[in-house]
């Protein structure tokens, strides 16, 4: 085992990634393409969790965080309003109200502001990083450069959207305001009383079939010899000899380096680590209707004031909803995304007699701050993270690959890494 010196991990060195989701299977491919020994831990197959079930967006704008001034105004509702954009289970409460506070401080339009300027480089550089992925597996035809467009239908909603504007034209996003015309021409088919107006930002990308993306990333890994133990990692120790032992239900494995990628489950093998993280789930809901052979969507449209997403992937229209706050053990609900389903139906009339073929839900890894937990830990030198990305886990893995593919080999990045550090809880 070695030690990682300033200098980075030598090349043919053992990196174990945990978590085989979108961001640990974009960090396999980035470190095999540098030469590590890549192992990934994920009990399922790859890109099957939480990954798999969002609307495909890779959203290069996306510099506004989730905790805002309105969105704080807004959090009596979360108990109260079961149709609200966000819900707190109530026996959750307690367990969450740590987050909470952290969320409720990050509110603050200072904390906005700064947070917002992290973001930036995060969303900005996320097309090209996927690209520069895509092309070293064969990937690049699936991702479409088709742009992300949120269309409201009051005046209310739309002025609603005053502070990412403001953020959007600060950090140079390319936006613009679209009128109903200019929508109708984008998506003929979404019936045109569903909105006045919109917000387009074109040089965002999309992906239709995430699960193959995340497959399609770790096979180029694969034939660069990295592997895929189906084990669920129990403990991440590190070593006083230097490296960091794996220990899973079968075998313990000693590897130079660790890259702890499991989403909503990261914050267990921090802790082992002795680095403490605020990490919770915000849960997120999908229906998904069978395709009707049209052409009906071209890109995802984001509905806001309906709190919800319509996204033509794969195999159907998938539906996208709902926050609710209730950690990793509570079972589903999928009552408020089922309420949504006339409204799709309405402002989509293609899929007015289609058939639900999938209810499904899963775990957004989220920080109060909006921002990931990326880089290495401040107590081990071989220990590195990449989690917490909410939302916006698609967006992020492929730039997340690429810092630390940086950091392991030594490389100075241009960005600096300090509002990412674990240690800023």
């Amino acid at each position: 085992m070695q030690q990682i010196s300033p200098a980075g991990l030598s090349p043919a060195s053992s990196i174990a990634i945990i978590g085989g989701g979108v961001v640990g299977a974009a960090n396999a491919l980035a470190l095999a393409c540098e030469g590590y020994r890549v192992t990934v831990f994920e009990p399922d197959d790859i890109g099957a969790g939480t990954s798999s079930g969002n609307a495909g967006g890779i959203v290069t704008g996306a510099v506004t965080p989730t905790a805002t001034p309105g969105v704080l105004r807004a959090m009596p509702g979360y108990v109260f309003d079961q149709d609200g954009a966000a819900v707190l289970r109530p026996a959750y409460a307690l367990k969450i109200l740590p987050w909470l506070l952290r969320f409720i401080a990050a509110s603050r339009p200072s904390r906005v502001a700064a947070i917002a300027q992290a973001l930036q480089p995060l969303v900005a550089g996320s097309m090209q990083a996927h690209l520069a992925l895509a092309d070293v597996c064969g990937a690049r035809d699936r991702i479409r450069r088709v742009g992300w467009l949120k269309v409201y239908k009051t005046a209310k909603g739309f002025a609603d959207t005053a502070l990412d504007r403001e953020l959007m034209t600060r950090h140079g996003v390319n936006f613009s305001v679209l009128t109903a015309a200019q929508i109708a021409e984008l998506e003929p088919h979404i019936d045109p009383d569903a909105y006045t107006c919109g917000l387009f930002q074109p040089d965002s990308g999309f992906v239709n079939y995430p699960l193959a993306l995340s497959q399609t990333y770790f096979d180029g890994a694969r034939q660069r010899g990295a592997l895929h133990l189906r084990e669920k990692v129990l403990e991440v120790r590190p070593l006083e000899s230097g490296g960091v032992a794996i220990a899973t239900g079968q075998l313990t494995r000693q590897f130079d380096a660790v890259v702890v990628a499991a989403g909503a489950w990261s914050k267990q093998f921090a802790s082992q680590v002795g680095d403490k993280v605020c990490l919770d789930t915000e849960r997120g809901y999908h229906i998904s209707l069978q395709s009707t052979g049209a052409d009906l969507l071209q890109r995802p449209v984001c509905f806001p004031e309906n709190h919800c997403v319509l996204s033509p992937m794969h195999d159907g229209i998938s539906i996208v909803s709902i926050d609710e706050l209730a950690g990793l053990d509570a079972p589903p609900d999928y009552r408020r995304i089922r309420a949504i389903l006339p409204f799709a139906r309405k402002v989509l009339p293609g899929v007015a007699r289609q058939t639900v073929q999938r209810e499904w839900m899963g775990f957004r890894p989220s920080t109060p701050d909006s921002l990931p937990v990326i880089g290495r830990s401040p107590r081990c030198k071989n220990v590195f993270y990449a989690f917490g990305h909410g939302h916006l886990g698609l967006t992020m893995s492929a730039i997340t690959a690429q810092w630390l593919a940086n950091m392991v080999s030594g490389r100075t990045d241009s960005v600096d890494m300090t509002p990412y550090r674990i240690d800023r809880f």
